[in-house]
C-alpha cells in the first residue's frame, strides 16, 4: 500500500520524538538509576574544589569535539563515493547517530541515524558506515592485542619454562593476526582475490551491493584507518587525564597498557545499551585496579572517570544530536 506524503511525514515525525524521548530516558536511566550517582556526585564534589581537576576537565571537554570530528572526517571520506557531503552536514548527521544510537544494541543505530540523513542507497550507504566501524574495531584490537604482550609478563607472570614458549608464540600470532587485519582492511589484492572466488554466481545481487567497498581506494582505507588510530589516541587520552583528575596518580605508559586491554576487552563484550554504563565500569575497575593493587578507595575514582568520559564522550553529544534528529527521514518520500 502506498503512503500518503502526509501520512510519511506524520511517521518520521513520530519517529523522531520517539528516538529523542528514548535517547533522553536512557540518558537519565544510566546516570540516575543504574549507576551510583550518589558517589559519583560525592567524589565529584571532593575533587571540583581543586583546580588541577577543573584545568584537566576542561581539557577532556575540549577533545570531545576532536573526537567526533575525526569521526565525521573519516565517514564524509568514505560516504562521498556515495554521495558528496558536507563536513557541517556529516558533523550533524554523526551527532544524530549518536543520540539514536544509545538506546540500541551494541550502540548499531549509530550508523542507522547516519544513514537516514541520506539520499543515497541505504544499503550501500550502511556498508561504508559499517566500513569505518570496522576500521575503529581493527584499531581497538590490535592496540588491546599489542598491551596484553605487555600486561601478560607484568601482571600474570611466569614460573615455569613451558610458559615462556607459550607467550612467544602468543607474541608470533598476534603480531600476524594484527597484520592480517590491517592488510584484510586495506584490501590487498593477494587477500581479496581469494575472497573473489568464494563468492558463489548465485550471490551476485549480493555482489551489486559490495561493490561500493571495491570503488573506495587503498588510500582512502588507509587514511580511514590513520583516522581511526588518532580518534583512539583521543579517546583513551580524555580516560587517563580523567584518572588524573579524580586523585589517580598512574604513569602514561602504564595507563595507556590497562586502557587499551580494558578498551579491547569490553569491545569483545556483546552489550546491551541499558547495561553498557555498568559493564564500563566494572571492567575498568578491573584492570586499571590492578595498578593500585590492594588499595580499597581506587574503585570509586575509576568508576568517576568511566561515568564522566560516557557523559562527556556519548550522552552530551547525544543531546545536542537530538536537535539534529529532524534530519532524520526514515520512511522516504517519492
Amino acid at each position: 500500500m502506498k503512503l500518503s506524503a502526509k501520512v510519511k511525514k506524520t511517521l518520521n515525525s513520530t519517529a523522531r520524538i520517539l528516538i529523542v524521548a528514548a535517547s533522553c530516558w536512557f540518558i537519565y536511566r544510566q546516570v540516575f538509576v543504574q549507576a551510583d550517582f550518589a558517589q559519583f556526585r560525592q567524589q565529584l564534589a571532593l575533587n571540583l574544589q581543586a583546580g588541577s581537576f577543573r584545568l584537566l576537565l576542561l581539557a577532556v571537554l575540549l577533545m570531545m569535539p576532536l573526537n567526533w570530528l575525526l569521526e565525521t572526517v573519516k565517514w564524509r571520506s568514505l560516504i562521498s563515493y556515495l554521495e558528496p557531503v558536507s563536513l557541517p552536514s556529516a558533523f550533524r548527521s554523526v551527532l544524530a547517530g549518536i543520540t539514536f544510537s544509545l538506546f540500541t544494541p551494541n550502540r548499531v543505530g549509530e550508523f542507522l541515524g547516519r544513514i537516514f540523513t541520506l539520499r543515497a542507497n541505504r544499503i550501500k550507504s550502511a556498508l561504508l558506515t559499517i566500513a569505518g566501524s570496522i576500521s575503529q574495531l581493527i584499531v581497538t584490537l590490535v592496540a588491546g592485542m599489542i598491551a596484553l604482550l605487555f600486561f601478560i609478563p607484568q601482571y600474570a607472570g611466569f614460573s615455569e619454562g613451558w610458559q615462556d614458549y607459550l607467550y612467544a608464540g602468543l607474541v608470533i600470532f598476534i603480531l600476524l593476526f594484527s597484520l592480517l587485519l590491517i592488510l584484510f582492511f586495506l584490501k590487498v589484492p593477494v587477500i581479496t582475490a581469494r575472497l573473489d572466488k568464494l563468492i558463489r554466481p548465485q550471490w551476485r545481487r549480493m555482489n551489486l551491493y559490495l561493490i561500493v567497498i571495491e570503488r573506495v581506494g587503498r588510500r582512502t582505507l588507509g587514511g580511514v584507518l590513520l583516522l581511526s588510530a588518532l580518534r583512539y589516541l583521543v579517546f583513551s587520552a580524555q580516560f587517563y587525564l580523567l584518572l588524573r583528575a579524580f586523585g589517580l596518580n598512574i604513569p602514561y605508559p602504564q595507563a595507556m597498557m590497562l586502557i587499551s586491554v580494558t578498551y579491547f576487552v569490553m569491545a569483545a563484550i556483546p552489550t546491551v545499551a541499558l547495561a553498557d554504563l555498568g559493564i564500563r565500569g566494572s571492567v575498568s575497575i578491573y584492570f586499571i585496579g590492578m595498578f593500585f593493587g590492594s588499595r580499597g578507595d581506587v574503585a570509586a575514582s575509576i568508576l568517576s572517570a568511566s561515568t564522566m568520559i560516557w557523559m562527556i564522550n556519548l550522552a552530551l553529544p547525544a543531546l545536542f544530536g537530538a536537535l539534529f534528529i529532524r534530519k532524520i527521514s526514515i520512511i522516504r518520500k517519492s
